[in-house]
């Protein structure tokens, strides 16, 4: 079993074993937050907790040219958000969206289901939606970015050189599995899936859970990009290697584009703080407006956890993300 297969088994695992435990964990305060930019938690009303993205429209510095919409998502949402998300979008003259795969698939609502897996479950059975589900891309606005799978593949086998042909191609099928829920991993992930969903209250636990954890969403995937060289090297593939295609794409469109046009990068708020930053550093863009959304709500009155239970359960799973111990020889 290599890195990647040992990292989603223990977050599952203990994913599963902090929502059973929560109910009786000690009280204590919770600390602050570790969040990325266009992600956050806030409290709404009704003693609801919720998890919100934000979308940010960037405008030239020497305020000549098209606009930049750089819309995070959470994979997970309600048809609302999802809605809100799609007309912002369809405002668009250009969407570029993320896919390992999808360059030649023009998916529209309800299509993705045999592609979802992990997501589609937990998305079920949390009463949500899963984004590709959601989402329509069969405008003829929305342009594939992204690495597509034989890249992705190179990329793996360039930077796991000194491991065995077997181990380099579990690898990059644990990883394709991870990105598109499916799989050996998916499946097992979906039977977790199933009991996060379980009850009402196992719901509400669950959706506080991850809003908590998303809302730290920086500190998390820093810790899982430092449980192992391989980790980390994934990571890079991950975010940084599909950002630069983003780029690369984004300069082309905006050759392209006339002033008071616009361009929407359409993917994961994990990804958004570095293709904000580069935007900023290399296209000299700069942040006109900000519009948020709120993914997803949990009810903590009905979940019963206290705000110091909820400090456990992260410390939990921050145990789950670290180094795992080196096998025996």
């Amino acid at each position: 079993m290599n890195s990647l297969s040992r990292l989603l088994v223990r977050l599952a695992a203990g994913a599963a074993f902090a929502v059973a435990i929560t109910p009786w964990l000690r009280a204590e305060p919770p600390p602050a937050p570790t969040s990325l930019a266009f992600l956050r938690t806030t409290d709404l009303a009704d003693e609801t907790r919720g998890l919100q993205t934000v979308s940010t429209e960037y405008r030239p510095a020497n305020g000549s040219g098209p606009s930049v919409w750089l819309v995070g998502v959470a994979h997970l949402g309600t048809a609302e958000y999802f809605h809100a998300i799609q007309e912002r979008l369809d405002r668009q003259t250009v969407v570029l969206y993320e896919g390992i795969g999808l360059r030649d698939v023009k998916k529209g609502p309800g299509v993705a289901t045999d592609r979802a897996g992990i997501q589609t479950a937990l998305a079920t059975a949390l009463g949500l939606k899963f984004q590709l589900d959601a989402i329509d891309y069969r405008r003829p606005t929305f342009i594939n970015s992204d690495l597509q799978a034989p890249e992705l593949e190179r990329e793996v086998r360039e930077r796991t050189t000194a491991a065995k042909r077997e181990d380099r191609d579990e690898t990059f099928n644990q990883l394709m599995d991870a990105l598109q829920g499916s799989g050996a991993t998916g499946g097992a992930l979906s039977q977790v899936a199933g009991v996060l969903g379980s009850s009402a209250q196992t719901r509400e636990i669950t959706k506080l859970m991850l809003i908590e954890v998303l809302g730290r969403a920086g500190e998390f995937l820093e810790l899982a990009r430092n449980y192992s060289p391989e980790m980390k090297d994934l990571f890079d593939i991950v975010l940084t290697e599909r950002n630069t295609v983003v780029l690369r794409d984004l300069r082309a469109q905006l050759a392209r584009l006339k002033p008071g046009q616009s361009i929407a990068v359409f993917y994961g708020a994990a990804h958004m703080d570095e293709i904000a930053q580069r935007l900023r550093n290399e296209l000299r863009y700069v942040p006109a407006k900000q519009e948020w959304d709120t993914a997803f709500t949990a009810k903590t009155a009905e979940s019963g956890i206290k705000p110091a239970q909820i400090r456990m359960m992260l410390d939990l799973l921050r145990t789950q993300l670290q180094p795992a111990a080196p096998a025996p020889r």
